[in-house]
């Protein structure tokens, strides 16, 4: 019989091989290095019981996270969102987002294992995740990180044939294996981002399909919103489909339950159709980040503090 690493292999070593022919023969030695140190790491957590793994690996991040240089910025961002709390309150917040941290880490090389269980409670009104596939209008899916967030795309319909955007691992070894494990949690595939990513998102979504993405993190080329009372960025571009498509948006999320069993939450925001389109993006945009403020609010501890959501906001016009 085959096993799980050995089906995986076989998907993704054309792609590889192919990503890396335009590598130099020095590039090519240290991506395949870090490669096999990868497949080291997903050798032995696959190895373990999957909470176990997830377990381990949370708690080796809590411990070590706090002594890297991107606590400071951690602890930096709870003072901007919980001013009313204590410095120790906020250290604790700190704590469980880096065990969490360490748990998703863990279960990204067991997502495919994950997806394929009962771990996954989907809590969402069976009727409206029937009404999608009934309308056959195509539908665009923003997350944020919170908890493990690859999760919540198993929650659309597969008749939707669900793809998800990502961001290109540099080295295409690590990055064909990485998304190879993820091909039953995205039925239609992944999109790196590039600069046809836009087109390719609004075709699929125009042709009745679902693209799910991750809108929480500052974008440098944004618009202007307010995030815990601080201006920052978001990219508009989950916006500006919902009003060029005339359709909905489903803001879903990712709650933890015992261990590395996880519960899928979503809510649909309807984008308003005025006869101002810019200022319908920038409403809507808001609207999207104030649903994941108070998802945040809820679980602090669960969403990914190491981000600079609010460096460089631009003064709006």
């Amino acid at each position: 019989m085959v096993g799980p690493i050995s089906s995986i292999d076989a998907g993704f070593r054309g792609q590889a091989m192919t990503s890396g022919r335009s590598l130099s023969p020095t590039r090519r030695a240290r991506y395949f290095a870090e490669y096999a140190l990868m497949r080291l790491v997903a050798v032995v957590l696959r190895s373990l019981p999957i909470d176990l793994a997830s377990s381990m690996m949370g708690r080796a991040w809590s411990l070590i996270g706090p002594w890297t240089h991107r606590h400071p910025r951690v602890m930096h961002n709870l003072a901007i969102a919980f001013p009313e709390k204590s410095e120790s309150e906020r250290e604790e917040i700190a704590r469980q987002q880096w065990d969490n941290l360490g748990r998703t880490f863990a279960e990204s090389f067991l997502i495919d294992r994950i997806v394929a269980s009962d771990r996954v409670t989907i809590d969402i009104d069976p009727k409206l995740r029937q009404s999608f596939v009934d309308r056959g209008a195509g539908l665009l899916v923003v997350g944020l990180h919170s908890a493990n967030w690859e999760i919540a795309s198993i929650a659309i319909p597969k008749e939707l044939n669900g793809i998800g955007l990502y961001q290109r691992l540099k080295n295409p070894y690590s990055d064909a294996y990485v998304t190879s494990l993820r091909s039953n949690v995205f039925p239609g595939g992944l999109i790196a981002k590039a600069k046809s990513t836009p087109k390719r998102v609004m075709a699929h979504v125009r042709a009745g399909g679902a693209v799910a993405l991750l809108g929480d993190q500052r974008e440098a080329k944004g618009i202007n919103v307010t995030v815990f009372g601080k201006e920052t960025t978001a990219n508009p571009f989950p916006a500006m489909v919902a009003r060029r498509l005339h359709n909905p948006v489903v803001a879903g999320r990712v709650l933890r339950g015992e261990g590395a069993r996880f519960i899928v939450q979503a809510k649909l925001l309807e984008c308003p159709q005025t006869g101002n389109q810019m200022e319908d993006v920038a409403v809507f945009t808001q609207t999207i980040q104030t649903q994941f403020e108070a998802w945040i609010r809820e679980r602090p501890g669960e969403w990914m503090w190491v981000h600079d959501r609010w460096k460089s906001a631009r003064t709006r016009s």
